[in-house]
């Protein structure tokens, strides 16, 4: 198995046609140039349609996965996109080869925007592996619960959060990459698109955050893929120095204190 300690990260932010497959294929082919040298792409939530919930117009036809596993193989990278398959919104790894390495299902679905109504929520919060980098997936709304990161952390090097995250609570956005990379002390890597649905504005800032919490890259509002190099010596430095894992009680183990007061 080849390891990668330093690993070129790309994420593609763009402006996806509202549930126009076709047309976002097309888009994201006109903006892989930019992708040159990365080793793994990622795409943001529901990545040929927008956040859909419209689960016929969101589903994706076998041809555009093998669409996505070709790109793999004429770029030489791995990638993880968004899609919606066996009910779930879930989000695939690929290999360099075009082979799935991994999948994961959206545990937490968000209920202010009907999304539980369309799909099924997943039940697991998988570590994958990614050329020597152990990953834990997330989807968007996900990031709002610091525990499903907290499982296995420290076995884990790289958060991935594809997104369809809304401009308005862009300050949420920021301050919870860098929480969930503060308190695992691992990369996080959130994915966001850009432009307008029917009823929500996007503004993008895809950002990368380190194990200290730094930003590595925010995007911005532009559009195109940006490419940045991580290091797995980062995260054990940072474990070495701080090892604060060693000190995180387990959630069985945390016993929550009630005190019946009056006025609750």
């Amino acid at each position: 198995m080849m390891v990668m300690d330093n690993l070129r990260l790309g994420m593609l932010q763009y402006d996806p046609v509202w549930c126009d497959v076709a047309a976002n294929r097309a888009r994201i082919e006109a903006m892989l140039h930019d992708s040159a040298g990365c080793d793994l792409l990622v795409l943001p939530e529901m990545s040929l349609t927008g956040f859909c919930m419209e689960s016929g117009k969101a589903h994706l036809e076998e041809a555009d996965h093998a669409w996505f596993a070709g790109l793999t193989r004429s770029w030489d990278m791995g990638i993880v996109y968004g899609c919606v398959e066996q009910g779930h919104n879930r989000i695939v790894l690929l290999g360099r080869d075009g082979g799935r390495a991994g999948t994961y299902d959206k545990r937490h679905l968000f209920g202010l925007g009907g999304e539980p109504s369309s799909y099924k929520p997943g039940l697991d919060a998988p570590v994958w592996e990614f050329e020597g980098w152990k990953i834990r997936p997330a989807i968007c709304y996900d990031l709002r619960f610091s525990y499903h990161f907290w499982e296995d952390a420290a076995e884990v090097d790289l958060a991935l959060v594809p997104a369809c995250w809304p401009g308005t609570r862009e300050s949420h956005w920021k301050a919870l990459l860098a929480a969930r990379a503060i308190e695992n002390q691992f990369y996080v890597a959130g994915v966001n698109r850009v432009g307008e649905e029917p009823q929500i504005h996007y503004q993008g800032a895809s950002t990368i955050v380190d194990p200290n919490g730094m930003v590595v890259h925010d995007a911005g509002s532009a559009t195109g893929v940006f490419v940045e190099e991580i290091s797995l010596e980062n995260v054990r430095r940072q474990r070495t120095r701080f090892p604060f894992l060693g000190d995180r009680q387990e959630q069985e183990k945390i016993v929550p204190v009630m005190i019946n007061q009056p006025w609750m």
